[in-house]
């Protein structure tokens, strides 16, 4: 069977989606089915992932990085000229081509938190997907949080939906304090700080988290943190950076912009604490990452991340200044607690496996090229 692929998100730093495919792509390599081909449809820019340079299962195609003519045009034209008998994508499916297809909808952000999604976003999103639920064979989501969210607004998908959980890369693992050091000199980072990562959107409340930082700065001076932000501007980000230019501890706020995964490793490594109060996730790799590195966790108590973090964090509600304020500051005082969360963490980070998921995911396949 000819699989293809819709990977133009690799070399995007597109967060969720980039880190999907190419994990997904990682595990069919550990795997290497006898009885699957895959033909990897790249964006102009990409390079060929190293883990896949060689191997024998895999072809690779370019398409654009516009949406339109890579749906309209690249992925149809492409398709039928590398004679695919399945096509695998995120979110939204090529026209013109009538070949089996599974799509994975990481979630449905965009009808529960439209205010989080500019309008041009928004209106992509709400014409194509129903679309793309429409016709394709199987959907794969990302949690049993999405899968319910996904049956709420999407009833004609109850008998194509399954869960296939992520996996989480093997690169996130504790670095040495020599090289958290160097990265740490090269981000002009001092320790002790607090970590957030994740793309600069509203759904991530980082405008949220740092209010509360500021908070505890203006009750204690003496707070000896700095905050961290490390990720992606991607839109909507301007409250974040009022909320930092307006505050007399601007200094101790460092936005570094988006980091590769090998700096991530070293800033996850270092930190004192990881803290992620998004409003709203389907899956949410950074705080395993942070786990596995590690780094004691304080997380959302709503939407996946329950789900996926399982007893080895700190559990606030977004919404709450109160809460998230009081947790850090309960963390940072509680070395115990610290010691504990290590170690659930390091457990929890170990369940999600990018091998185990793509071995479900090649079944799914699998079942719908039985009937072909």
């Amino acid at each position: 069977m000819r699989i293809g692929i819709e990977a133009h998100a690799i070399g995007m730093q597109q967060g969720g989606n980039e880190r999907y495919v190419e994990g997904l792509l990682k595990g069919f390599s550990m795997v290497e089915p006898e009885d699957c081909k895959f033909v990897v449809f790249l964006n102009q820019n990409a390079s060929i992932p190293s883990f896949l340079e060689g191997k024998k299962h895999f072809e690779f195609e370019r398409v654009s990085i516009s949406p339109i003519k890579r749906l309209v045009y690249d992925l149809p034209v492409k398709i039928k000229k590398a004679k695919i008998d399945l096509i695998h994508t995120q979110y939204h499916l090529p026209f013109f081509t009538d070949i089996p297809s599974i799509i994975t909808l990481h979630d449905v952000s965009y009808l529960t938190h439209p205010e989080c999604f500019p309008v041009k976003e928004r209106l992509k999103m709400k014409i194509f997907i129903p679309r793309s639920i429409k016709i394709a064979r199987k959907i794969i989501t990302v949690s049993q949080f999405s899968k319910n969210e996904i049956l709420t607004y999407y009833k004609n998908a109850e008998k194509k939906i399954c869960v296939i959980y992520n996996g989480i890369s093997e690169k996130f693992t504790p670095s040495d304090d020599g090289y958290i050091k160097g990265i740490l000199t090269k981000f002009k980072i001092r320790q002790p700080y607090i970590l957030t990562v994740s793309n600069l959107q509203p759904r991530k409340n980082l405008a949220g988290l740092v209010k509360s930082f500021l908070r505890i700065l203006k009750e204690d001076r003496n707070f000896p943190c700095d905050l961290v932000i490390t990720g992606k501007k991607l839109w909507l980000y301007d409250e974040i950076f009022s909320e930092v230019r307006k505050s007399q501890f601007s200094e101790r706020i460092i936005i570094t912009g988006y980091l590769n995964d090998e700096e991530l490793v070293a800033l996850y490594s270092g930190a004192e604490m990881f803290v992620y109060v998004s409003f709203y996730e389907g899956f949410g790799f950074p705080p395993l990452e942070a786990m596995a590195c590690g780094c004691p966790v304080i997380t959302s108590s709503i939407s996946s991340l329950p789900e996926i973090a399982g007893d080895a964090a700190l559990l606030v509600n977004p919404y709450n200044e109160n809460e998230i304020v009081s947790a850090i500051i309960r963390l940072h005082n509680d070395d115990e607690i610290k010691k504990q969360l290590r170690e659930k963490g390091f457990k929890q980070a170990k369940k999600f496996s990018w091998k185990q998921c793509a071995i479900e995911t090649l079944q799914l396949y699998r079942n719908v090229g039985s009937l072909l």
